[in-house]
């Protein structure tokens, strides 16, 4: 199996990007930092997803990061900017990750905090290694955090349980975050166990894959305002039907880049 490194992705400061089998693997590697990522890395995050989701030969993205830690947040010393600025900053390249079509996994292991847990709550999937820390640290710096990250992480941990995490501002551990359900897998290895739940989710149905994703976010596809729609269906529910009685792998054909506007 050979890993390529392909687009923007590849030639940004602070990342690291691969391909194989059609997944990709997008680093966060600053590892002298614990990953923390400067102004200019949360600048580039939006062009690298836009770049990825827009490639028909990657079916499924893993963010992970380098060195035995996730992502440490922001660099502190980059923070020290108009509030205006650093929701801009912070809101765009979080919001590139959650509005992807494309299938997302966080793969944590180690220090996954401030930015890292919001990055890690962008994700579709989430799983870590024992012994990974959590928590946004806002209230411990005086930042208020942007609106978009805010309620996502309500959307997941629940709003009475978000307001106890971002009040506090506490460390709470591997243990605690998989009870409030910000985990959805445990690994000891938590990027092999990404690897083998994204080749098994890169065989599933882009077409079903990005429906969930667009409704989730609000959409309200139609079929009869949408002819495509109708017509996808029939002819992956076909392949599906096909390939089930078969006791075969389906062969689905519709990419997500299909899913039209």
């Amino acid at each position: 199996m050979t890993a390529q490194q392909t687009g923007r992705a590849a030639d940004r400061e602070g990342f690291a990007y691969s391909v194989a089998d059609g997944v990709g693997t997008l680093v966060i590697d600053r590892p002298a930092k614990r990953n923390a990522l400067s102004r200019a890395m949360w600048q580039a995050l939006p062009g690298i997803l836009h770049d990825i989701d827009a490639d028909p030969e990657v079916r499924v993205l893993i963010l992970t990061g380098a060195g035995g830690h996730f992502s440490a947040g922001s660099d502190i010393h980059d923070l020290d900017v108009p509030l205006a600025e650093f929701w801009e900053t912070n809101s765009a390249a979080e919001a590139a990750l959650a509005s992807v079509d494309i299938p997302t996994i966080a793969a944590i292991e180690g220090n996954c905090v401030g930015g890292g847990t919001e990055l890690a709550a962008a994700c579709d999937v989430r799983i870590a290694a024992p012994g990974t820390i959590y928590g946004v640290t806002a209230a411990k710096l005086g930042l208020v955090y942007p609106p978009g990250p805010t309620r996502r992480l309500a959307a997941i941990l629940g709003e009475s349980w978000a307001r106890y995490f971002l009040l506090t501002a506490e460390i709470i551990d591997f243990d605690e975050a998989l009870r409030l359900g910000f985990i959805h897998r445990s690994a000891d290895e938590p990027l092999a166990a990404a690897r083998e739940l994204a080749a098994t989710i890169a065989g599933r149905s882009a077409l079903s894959q990005t429906g969930v994703k667009r409704i989730l976010r609000g959409a309200e596809p139609s079929p009869e305002a949408a002819g495509w729609l109708a017509e996808a269906y029939a002819h992956e529910i076909t392949e599906g039907q096909r390939a089930f009685f078969a006791k075969e792998a389906p062969a689905f054909t519709t990419r997500r880049q299909d899913w039209e506007a």
